[in-house]
This record gives C-alpha cells, sequence and structure tokens, in this order.
C-alpha cells in the first residue's frame, strides 16, 4: 500500500501540473482571442505555436515551487497557511516573469545597442501577466484543496493513514483518541508506565506496553508519531520519554497545556489544527535537504581529490613517527542509532584503549607527536570524506559519537540522544565552537551548539560552519 505522503506528493505535482497548463491555455485564450486586451486581439493565433512556452513555463513553476517548501507533506497543516504559501510562491513567480520578459528585452536593446527607456514590446502586456497569475492562484489552489479532501477521505477510511501511539492511558489521551478519530491519524494503542497493573484496552484502543517498549513498537506498529498525554508536568516526565524514542524517526507531540512549565523550550507547530505542538521538530525544508546532499558529493568529491598530497604526506609521516597503521577504523552511531564505520589518521598509540574507552585528555600522553599536530590541524578527520561520500555523514553535522558513551551520557544528559535526529558531520557547529570532548561538562557545552545547529539547520549557516572550518585548520583554534 502506498502511504498516504507518498500518494500525497504523486497528485500534488501533477494536478499543480495541470492546473498551470490549464491557466496557461486560459490566458492564450485571453489575450488573442476574447478581445479583453484589443491591442493583442488575434483570432489568427495559434495555440499550438506556444504551448512549449507554456511546458518551460510549467517546469519553472515547478521549480519554484519545491523551492518554496510546497511539496512537503501537508495533511496535517492548516489549509489557510498551504492557501497563503501558494499565494506567496505565485507572487514571487509573477515578478520573476516580469523580470525575466523585460530583462530578456533589455539585453536585446544593450546588445543592439537601441534605446533603452522605450520601445518595450511587453508594456501594454501586464493585464495578461497579471490574469495568468491570478489564474495559477486560483486553479492551483482550488485543484490542491479537492485532492487534500479526497486524500482525507480516504485516509478516514484507512488507507495509507498514519499510526500514533499516544502516551498515557488518561482523559488527557482518551480525548486525543476521540478526536484524531476525525482526521487523517489513526490511534493503534496507547503506551502506560501501569501497564502490567492496569486493562489491556482503554477508550476502545488496545494498550501495548510500557516506555521501554516503545522502540520495539514503533518498528514493528510502522508508527509515525507519539503523543504524550500524560496528567504528570514533570519536565523529567519527558526526558524519560526521549530516552526512549529519540533516536526513532517519528514525529513527538504533547499536550501544550500538561506542560507549561517547559514552554519556551521547544520549536513548537500547531498539527493538523488540533492543539499539540511537536518537540525538536526538523525545520529544514525538503529541497534544502536535498541540495545538501548534492554539496556533500561535489564538495567531498573536490576536497578529497585536493587533499590526496596532504594525506600522502600525513601517511609517512605516521609511519615514521611509530610505524604503527596509518589508519584506524571505529564504529560510530548515525542519523537514528544507525551504526557506521569511520576512517581517520591514527593519532594515538596502538595500545591508547587498552584499558577501554576512554575520552582524549589535555596533553593526553596517549596522542603521538605527529597525532597531535594532525589533531590541531584536523587532517586526522579527511579520511571521513569517504564516510560522507556514502551517505553516512554530512559535511556539516554533530560529531559522531561511539555506542559506549552515547549509552552513558542519555542517562546523563538531558536531550543528548536528540543528536541522533541528525546526520553526523565531518564538521559541525560545536566542533569549531569548541574544542574536542574531554569530559562530560565538555559534552553539554558542546550539546548546546548542536542543538542550536539543529534548531536553525540551513543551507546559509551550512556555508558559514565550512568558513569557519577552514579558520579552525588554519589558525588551530578550537581543537586540541
Amino acid at each position: 500500500m502506498i502511504r498516504a505522503t507518498t500518494l500525497e506528493r504523486m497528485l500534488v505535482v501533477l494536478s499543480d501540473f495541470v492546473a498551470l497548463s490549464i491557466c496557461f491555455g486560459l490566458a492564450f485564450w485571453v489575450q488573442f482571442h476574447s478581445g479583453w486586451i484589443a491591442d493583442k486581439f488575434d483570432p489568427s493565433r495559434a495555440f499550438a505555436d506556444y504551448y512549449h512556452m507554456g511546458i518551460v513555463l510549467n517546469v519553472g513553476w515547478l521549480f519554484l515551487f519545491v523551492c518554496a517548501g510546497l511539496y512537503r507533506s501537508w495533511l496535517l497543516q492548516s489549509r489557510t497557511h498551504q492557501i497563503l504559501r501558494v499565494l506567496r510562491a505565485v507572487v514571487l513567480g509573477i515578478i520573476l516573469v516580469i523580470l525575466c520578459l523585460f530583462g530578456a528585452e533589455f539585453l536585446g536593446k544593450v546588445m543592439s545597442n537601441e534605446p533603452l527607456n522605450s520601445g518595450y514590446l511587453y508594456g501594454s502586456r501586464f493585464p495578461w501577466i497579471f490574469i495568468y497569475g491570478g489564474f495559477a492562484l486560483c486553479l492551483v489552489v482550488s485543484f490542491r484543496m479537492i485532492i487534500y479532501q479526497c486524500l482525507r477521505g480516504l485516509l478516514r477510511l484507512g488507507y495509507g493513514a498514519n499510526n500514533i501511539l499516544v502516551l498515557g492511558a488518561t482523559e488527557a489521551g482518551r480525548k486525543i483518541a476521540e478526536e484524531l478519530a476525525k482526521t487523517p491519524q489513526r490511534v493503534i494503542g496507547f503506551v502506560d508506565e501501569r501497564y502490567q497493573v492496569m486493562d489491556k484496552e482503554f477508550a476502545g484502543v488496545p494498550v501495548l506496553g510500557k516506555y521501554s517498549d516503545l522502540p520495539a513498537l514503533i518498528k514493528s506498529k510502522k508508527v509515525s508519531g507519539i503523543i504524550i498525554a500524560h496528567d504528570s508536568t514533570s519536565p523529567q516526565e519527558i526526558m524519560r520519554v526521549l530516552v526512549w524514542v529519540c533516536e526513532c524517526a517519528v514525529h513527538i507531540y504533547l499536550v501544550p497545556e500538561l506542560y507549561q512549565v517547559i514552554h519556551g523550550q521547544f520549536k513548537a507547530n500547531l498539527v493538523y489544527g488540533f492543539e499539540l505542538q511537536e518537540l525538536l521538530p526538523f525545520t529544514m525544508p525538503p529541497w534544502q535537504v536535498r541540495v545538501k546532499r548534492m554539496v556533500d558529493i561535489c564538495f567531498g568529491t573536490f576536497l578529497g581529490i585536493c587533499s590526496l598530497p596532504i594525506c600522502l604526506l600525513a601517511a609517512i609521516a605516521i609511519k615514521l613517527d611509530d610505524r604503527g597503521p596509518v589508519f584506524y577504523s571505529q564504529e560510530r552511531i548515525g542519523l537514528y542509532g544507525k551504526p557506521f564505520f569511520v576512517y581517520k589518521f591514527r593519532t594515538m598509540r596502538t595500545d591508547a584503549e587498552k584499558f577501554g574507552a576512554q575520552w582524549a585528555t589535555k596533553n593526553d600522553p596517549r596522542i603521538t607527536r605527529i597525532g597531535r599536530f594532525l589533531r590541531k590541524t584536523r587532517i586526522d578527520e579527511l579520511p571521513q570524506i569517504l564516510c560522507v561520500l556514502k551517505g553516512d555523514m554530512s559535511m556539516v553535522g554533530p560529531r559522531p559519537e561511539r555506542a559506549v558513551f552515547i549509552g552513558k551520557l542519555r542517562e546523563q544528559i538531558p536531550f543528548y540522544i536528540s543528536r541522533l535526529k541528525m546526520k553526523p558531520g565531518l564538521t559541525g557547529w560545536a566542533q569549531v565552537c569548541h574544542h574536542y570532548d574531554t569530559s562530560t561538562e565538555d559534552v553539554k557545552i558542546k550539546l548546546q551548539y548542536d542543538m542550536y545547529y539543529y534548531e536553525n539547520m540551513s543551507l546559509l549557516l551550512d556555508f558559514q560552519i565550512l568558513v569557519r572550518t577552514v579558520y579552525v585548520v588554519l589558525t588551530g583554534k578550537g581543537a586540541q
């Protein structure tokens, strides 16, 4: 069965293309055949001579809509919000159309040495352009509303519905289950810490387990979101939940009035007009996520080729320093808890962890002479470019951590596990702002930087971090 979000995107892209094609045809008729624009009335004009222009415009519109974030999932969002986003995109598109038309004529005049202050062919076509924009707005919005009405009907019948778990078999949980029954969500069960001593059904919905069962339930039931509906107002209650689910690819919602004590600590969004707020939402637009991956591949390939001489010199220096292996690999934890192996130039003695895993310390005696230089200049990180190209890492993101440390830190530091909602990076905001971890206090400081990056993730911030990384490499500041 096709998931609702997949079907949604397919239908919306198709409907936008059809709507834009119709509006181009209507605009053509208005300009040449309706007589509404007297100086452009020309019934001899055939649509067949202009349809290719319509296709080019449609492709441009679809690209603009992608950049405007109009192809994310809107099933749970306000219709008014979607209409306003479409309006903003259409207004921007019309401005671009005007700039392109007049820009093309302006360049033509420059190339042919004609006067630049008169004789513009498109000056009398403003009515056509605005009519075209009006048709685009009305048809795109109308087609989308029809599609979403149909999709919501299918979802209410259970086709492609999103599976939701409610945490807390309480009156608040009962109200949520009843309200969500009227939306494109399907509450498949409750999770409650009193699971062992309570009835296995509540509000007509099964009670499936307790907090520790969440990872298995999310995987087996294909859960897309959980809603925290406990009576407790303690932030520690949320921490206990996040410890179990932040490494899972699910949306986490709460009933805001139950948790006023933590108001302002999370970026919040209303969901489907229902009084729910999302914890730790992923704010980077989907198109930027795709561009970020393309940048990873292009920049990673370029950096890998350019750094080959440096890598060769580093390998020779390591061999001359203590004749041990040049590289070392180690298992790290990536996006949503997925393990992968990182590769680095070896900077410590071969017996550095004979007493078990431990953080590096200031003036750590285990670090070799050449290793100290490689760490200071970050050259030891260069082999991780392979992980970037494979897709296990990104150029920018939090530092990938080892499972043994994550197991300890997730219990000691609130929200530490939320780092797993991001793909780890070769460099990152925390890496350029703070030195290597030497204690739990360092981890807490770097977590603040990581959470800032998560909440403000964008291509512009990535570029800023890459520039600062060059500064760190050249000056050695921020590294240990």
